[in-house]
């Protein structure tokens, strides 16, 4: 089954058992930390938020109170609409989270949450079906097409295009999506880029690394815990390729194994996820993602990141960035694999930041996903519109049946 139909079972009780079972989350050290473990401060989250959004303290702060209420408004509206609402997202020019419904009964239910309903047409029902319709046509692939997925705030679909890779193909493609949408009249947007999406291996050096045998240089997401003791971390799936590596720290020290078993690595439609045993000498999980200038930040829980909320990232190649969230269950062909269920952001990345921790919220850190990948344009390198891609967090806890590790845990 693939991750977007998942997504919508796990819906209203089973989607709240999900995070309460998720409970703290954290991400692993690439070295021993001496105890006690240096307490995080929120400010050089704030000042990369600053740096990255271009906001002044004042509305930095005020964003942030924001977004905090628009994250409970978006856990008390799943309390009480009964299926996934057509759309929702925080719009930051009124501070608010929006919802978009089809029946007046579900706006009276979003209201009465503290978000402001938006009547549309078509139901959550019948964008999904029509994502489902466009990824049967894609089949394995079509030249030129990058990616597709629900457009919340059209009440639509979106088609991802590389401007620089259009072919016959691609424009046969682009018709028979129209066509697909032509009866129930759901509106399609094109969206062309020159940034072609990419998984992010790398070799370059610096920040909280691992490196997974042979495969590369990737980065640590969050630590996490398991039935009988287990102990280890979750990374992108792509990192995790080949069965029992043995899997290098920061440092070149043996921090455990990846993969363990052949059974611990998503790539393609399910996701893009992967899970590395700790169990090196010396080495020990750690609730802290490395922050601005390296500061520790302890991440106390995990959510689900929302359309137009703001997300810090964390990776071994570009240290700390932040930025927004564009979209969220979008599908991404890489080339090498056709990934369903990702999210897209405008903070910047490089290649060796695959697997690295996504969190919000500098008060209370939320994590939120796993870096998969990223266009060419990186942090130091501009060259086109800023892509950058996450695997939503809860998705590999639920597999696998982890807890992430918080502050204090």
């Amino acid at each position: 089954m693939h991750r977007r139909f998942r997504k919508a079972a796990l819906w209203g009780a089973t989607m709240a058992a999900v995070m309460a079972a998720a409970g703290p989350l954290s991400p692993a050290h690439a070295a021993p930390q001496p105890d006690p473990t240096p307490q995080p401060s929120p400010r050089g989250m704030l000042d990369a938020m600053r740096r990255d959004l271009g906001l002044t303290p004042d509305q930095a702060r005020t964003r942030l109170a924001q977004e905090a209420e628009a994250q409970r408004a978006a856990v008390a509206v799943r309390r009480v609409l009964t299926a996934p609402p057509a759309g929702m997202w925080f719009d930051k020019t009124v501070g608010k989270l929006i919802v978009a419904v089809t029946v007046a009964t579900d706006a009276e239910r979003v209201r009465a949450a503290g978000a402001l309903p938006k009547t549309v047409k078509h139901s959550r029902a019948e964008l999904t079906e029509l994502v489902r319709q466009i990824g049967t046509r894609a089949g394995n692939g079509v030249p030129g097409v990058t990616g597709w997925g629900v457009d919340e705030r059209a009440n639509g679909v979106v088609v991802r295009v590389d401007r620089r890779a259009g072919s016959a193909a691609t424009d046969a493609f682009e018709n028979a999506v129209r066509s697909l949408a032509a009866h129930p009249r759901i509106p399609v947007t094109i969206e062309r880029s020159d940034q072609s999406p990419r998984q992010q291996g790398g070799t370059v050096i610096g920040g909280e690394r691992w490196m997974p045998g042979q495969e590369g240089i990737c980065s640590i997401g969050f630590s996490v815990t398991g039935a009988a003791g287990f102990e280890g971390f979750l990374t992108a799936g792509h990192c995790t390729n080949d069965a029992d590596q043995p899997a290098y720290g920061k440092d070149g020290s043996l921090v455990g194994t990846s993969n363990e078993g052949g059974h611990h690595s998503v790539i393609g439609h399910e996701g893009d996820f992967g899970l590395v045993t700790v169990n090196g000498p010396g080495w020990r999980l750690s609730p802290n993602v490395a922050g601005q200038g390296g500061q520790p930040v302890a991440v106390t829980g995990s959510q689900e990141g929302v359309t137009g909320t703001s997300v810090c990232h964390s990776g071994e190649a570009t240290g700390w960035h932040c930025g927004e969230i564009t979209r969220t269950e979008q599908t991404v062909d890489y080339g090498t694999a056709i990934v369903d269920g990702l999210s897209f952001t405008n903070a910047c990345s490089a290649p060796g930041d695959s697997g690295g921790s996504y969190v919000t919220q500098p008060a209370t850190p939320k994590a939120v996903g796993l870096h998969s990948g990223g266009g060419t344009a990186t942090c130091s390198d501009g060259g086109g519109d800023t892509v950058t891609i996450f695997q939503p967090v809860d998705e590999a806890l639920a597999k696998w049946d982890l807890t992430l590790r918080m502050g204090g845990s």
